[in-house]
C-alpha cells in the first residue's frame, strides 16, 4: 500500500489536456469529493465547500474568466470555497489555518483523479468576482482554488514540450540548522 502511495504521488503530472469526447461520471466526482472529505484541517474543522460542475456550456462560459485555463477544457470543475458563514469568531483570527485546508483538499482530489485513472489539474487564476455571479454563490461562500478533472488526452502537435528539468530532494532539504 505504503509503495502505491508513494507512486502515486510520483507519477502525478498537471492536466492542461482533457478528452473532449469523454465525460467524468458523477460516481467518479463522487469519489473524487469523497477523498477531499477526508483531508485533514485546523481545528478539525469543517468551514469548507464544493461546488462540482458538470454541464458544458457553464464550463465554457467560466474559462472566459480563467486566465489559467488555456490549454484545455475540463469535463468537470470542482471549485474549493471557504464558508465563511460556519468559520467561528475565533477560527477568523487563525484565518491563514482555514486556508491552508484549501490546499489539503485539492491534493487529495489530485491524488484521488490519478488513482481513478483520470487527469487533473489545479487552478487559482480566475475572477472570483465573476464566479460568484456566475455560479449564483450565496453570500459567505468564497471560491478559492479549482481543480480541473477530465480523461487524459494528448497534446495538439503544435504546442511545445519544455524540457524536464528533475531536482534532487537533496538540492530542497537542509538536513539540521544553517
Amino acid at each position: 500500500m505504503a509503495l502505491e502511495t508513494l507512486e502515486a504521488i510520483r507519477t502525478r503530472r498537471v492536466a492542461k489536456y482533457y478528452d473532449q469526447n469523454k465525460s467524468v461520471s458523477d460516481d467518479l466526482l463522487w469519489t473524487i469529493l469523497e477523498a477531499a472529505r477526508w483531508a485533514p484541517t485546523g481545528g478539525n474543522e469543517r468551514v469548507h465547500h464544493f461546488i462540482c460542475l458538470t454541464e458544458k456550456s457553464l464550463i465554457k462560459k467560466i474559462k472566459l474568466f480563467f486566465p489559467g485555463m488555456v490549454a484545455g477544457t475540463p469535463s468537470a470543475l470542482i471549485f474549493i470555497c471557504i464558508n465563511w458563514n460556519l468559520v467561528l469568531d475565533n477560527m477568523k483570527k487563525r484565518h491563514p489555518e482555514v486556508s491552508y485546508d484549501v490546499g489539503h483538499y485539492s491534493q487529495n482530489m489530485l491524488l484521488a483523479a490519478h488513482a481513478l485513472g483520470l487527469v487533473a489539474g489545479p487552478m487559482s487564476s480566475f475572477s472570483k468576482e465573476a464566479i460568484c455571479i456566475l455560479l449564483n454563490t450565496p453570500d459567505g461562500i468564497d471560491p478559492r482554488f479549482c481543480i480541473g478533472i477530465g480523461h487524459p488526452a494528448k497534446p495538439p502537435a503544435h504546442m511545445p514540450s519544455w524540457p524536464k528539468k528533475k531536482l534532487k530532494v537533496e538540492s530542497l532539504v537542509q538536513w539540521g540548522p544553517y
